[in-house]
């Protein structure tokens, strides 16, 4: 049969037949798969070929499939006793068809080698898995309404601020000479006339520690009347239910000075004096701090009312790559007033505090006296232990690290928005455009030449149409240029971005503007020795038209600022729009890190470049220059002072909580001698060490 079928014209046999041969003769249709269908020649007798098609299921004609996505089927005989020759032509066959399609996908693509080669590497962006599912409901929070403080313009805040300032000041250095005189009369210096001061103090019935308690009370009231800010607030505290660290200092300055008053009396010491002194410094520092965070409210609003229509810095929680990213484009400077008014961290670290601390104090000066049986120890006890819960850094926490870094930003022109733009910067992207590294006026057009034909100006027009429409650092000197050749803009259709460059349609004729590499890829020919790196070119309907050479005059400060915000755990995000500023030229020609920074594909780069500020983004800060140094110094200032702030509340909190523990165990012993003004005061200092060391440290980036 097989001979028979190999002559020309011989009789044709069906799939039945072929398996009685080698099969057992019979054979059942249901049981053999559907072989790939091929196109098969016309015969040379005219007649058609004879092909094999089983019905669908459910009937109806099965539809065809391609014959290299059909799998090889396998040919399964009814009689399992004579299979061999079945499945070594089902083999063959399976063989024959991954042969004919083994190299389908391993042909090389010539566009693709060719964009691999002349088109920059890009990042991609980290997208979460899960992005589609839906958010699951967060548990209810019963949250209270907070009303924000009013929205003064910058300007008129800033004439508030200044209002009393110089005042305040003086009052500072006042209060804190009327601590230190306490401090050294509490030491008992040997040069002072003790026996004349105690004949003095016998004419008036008392002993000399009752009048030393009454004279250091003395101070302590003056103190208290010159820091009026201070009680002031912690009584509005206290009436409105929401204590904070005003509250600490009202409560130890009212029960050091009860005790200062009735010392001797309601129990007979001679040995420790009322903690008077202490407590006027606590009073003192506190001032302080409040005058800081006055003056870098007052230079932070000052700033911002510089310019009329700043760039406004704005903090996006899932910008790019699904973190938080940091963006800066033009705005305006509402909000600023409203959110530069609002708590501090300390403040917000002592509203869950200041309640504790208050009602510990309370119960220990009450277990240390009425617990021990000796009730007219209390007011000795509560001044100890409210004395020592107050720390003198705890104001000072946010307002000196503050002040420094907003006289740093002032001198720059930037404004951060106090503890709120503070607590939204940290780790994430931070968006850089074409004016962060070359602002206005650093990019010049050092060279033109012209190809064929063309006329110089209508290159020049077209090249600068072409830029003007695509929004880069190279519109404003090619807008220059344009206006020294007398030439003049047209009308441009069809703009398509491209990575490198960009096309364009004008009067009827594509236009192409980009990098040497961009006209490689758009096989555009370049004359020899014209594969320049810092220069663009225009053709003009496929053909090479222009070259222009450009100088880039990028500031010294752009390789610090982004080394910052590498070290501050930020990653510099390209989104430039001219075709030059890639990473590869910024590392060969300005010897820039470009390691750690980020270079979207060039779509995703117009969105993170939109001039419009993102409607999503909250305020972080504002700046009345350009440049990426002032973008870098707020960023990363706020970044800085927000780790400041949270360390320096951290140690306040902590002097609180150690001091109350060792005063509660010296009043509950009665350790007259050990809790005396000058440990006390050194205790005190010890806390206030580190948070000057943090201060510092806020502006050394």
């Amino acid at each position: 049969m097989s001979d028979e079928r190999k002559k020309q014209g011989g009789p044709e046999y069906t799939v039945d037949e072929i398996l009685a041969e080698y099969g057992s003769g019979r054979y059942s249709g249901a049981k053999v798969v559907e072989f790939p269908e091929r196109e098969r020649p016309a015969r040379e007798d005219g007649q058609e070929e004879k092909t094999l098609r089983f019905p669908a299921a459910g009937g109806g004609a099965a539809p065809r499939a391609p014959a290299a996505d059909k799998p090889i089927p396998e040919i399964v005989p009814e009689n399992m006793g004579r299979t061999l020759g079945a499945h070594l032509h089902t083999l063959i066959r399976k063989a024959d068809h991954f042969a004919d399609h083994m190299y389908d996908q391993a042909e090389p693509d010539e566009a693709a080698l060719k964009a691999e080669k002349y088109i920059p590497g890009v990042d991609r962006e980290e997208v979460p898995e899960d992005e589609d599912e839906p958010a699951r409901r967060s548990r209810l929070k019963v949250v209270r309404k907070r009303e924000l403080p009013p929205d003064t313009p910058p300007g008129r805040l800033a004439a508030q601020y200044t209002k009393g300032l110089k005042g305040q000041g003086r009052r500072v250095r006042l209060a804190l000479l009327l601590g230190l005189a306490a401090a050294a009369y509490s030491l008992e210096p040997p040069f002072l006339p003790w026996d004349t001061l105690a004949g003095a103090a016998e004419g008036f019935g008392l002993t000399l520690y009752q009048a030393n308690a009454f004279l250091l009370s003395a101070l302590l009231l003056v103190t208290g009347m010159v820091c009026y800010e201070v009680p002031a607030a912690g009584i509005r505290q206290l009436c409105t239910l929401r204590p904070r660290a005003e509250s600490l200092l009202l409560a130890a300055w009212v029960f050091t000075l009860l005790d200062g008053l009735t010392a001797g009396w309601l129990e007979p010491r001679q040995t420790c004096l009322p903690c008077s002194a202490v407590t006027a410094l606590g009073l003192g520092f506190a001032l302080r701090g409040i005058h800081a965070r006055r003056r870098g409210d007052r230079l932070s609003a000052k700033a911002a009312s510089q310019a009329r229509t700043p760039y406004v810095v704005s903090w996006n929680e899932t910008l790019w790559s699904n973190r938080s990213t940091y963006t800066k484009a033009p705005g305006s400077s509402v909000g600023f007033g409203s959110q530069l008014q609002m708590e501090d961290g300390g403040q917000r670290a002592y509203r869950v505090a200041a309640p504790l601390l208050l009602l510990g104090c309370l119960l220990c000066a009450l277990m240390a006296s009425v617990g021990q049986n000796q009730p007219g120890r209390f007011l000795w006890a509560a001044s100890a232990c409210f004395t020592a819960a107050s720390s003198w850094s705890a104001l000072l926490a946010f307002g000196l690290p503050y002040r420094k870094l907003a006289e740093r930003l002032h001198q720059i022109g930037a404004a951060l928005v106090g503890w709120t733009g503070a607590v939204r910067c940290g780790k994430g992207g931070v968006i850089v455009s074409d004016g962060d590294l070359v602002p206005t006026g650093s990019v010049s057009v050092a060279q033109v030449k012209v190809f064929g034909d063309a006329a110089t100006e209508k290159v020049v027009g077209y090249t600068a149409t072409m830029f003007q429409a695509m929004q880069c650092g190279l519109t404003r000197p090619f807008h220059d240029l344009l206006r020294a050749q007398g030439a003049m803009y047209r009308s441009v259709s069809g703009l398509e971005w491209h990575e490198g460059g960009a096309s364009g349609v004008i009067r009827g004729k594509e236009v192409l503007v980009g990098t040497a590499a961009y006209m490689h890829l758009m096989d555009v020919t370049l004359p020899a020795g014209h594969n320049i790196k810092n220069a663009v070119f225009c053709a003009i309907g496929g053909q090479l038209s222009g070259m222009f050479l450009l100088h880039y005059a990028m500031s010294d400060a752009v390789s610090p600022s982004l080394t910052a915000l590498m070290q501050a755990g930020m990653s510099p995000v390209l989104a430039t729009r001219d075709p030059n500023l890639i990473p590869a030229l910024l590392e060969q020609k300005f010897k820039l890190q470009v390691d750690k920074l980020e270079f979207p594909p060039v779509g995703r780069r117009l969105e993170l470049s939109q001039p419009v500020p993102d409607e999503d983004g909250l305020l972080v800060a504002l700046l009345s220059r350009e440049g990426l140094s002032v973008y870098c110094d707020a960023v990363v200032g706020g970044s800085r002072l927000r780790r400041a702030t949270r360390l320096g509340a951290a140690f306040a909190l902590a002097g609180s909580a150690v001091g109350l523990c060792l005063t509660f165990y010296l009043t509950s012993i009665a350790a007259f001698g050990s809790l005396t003004t000058a440990n006390f005061l050194i205790f005190m200092a010890a806390w206030l060490v580190p948070e000057l060391l943090i201060a510092n440290w806020v502006n050394q980036f």
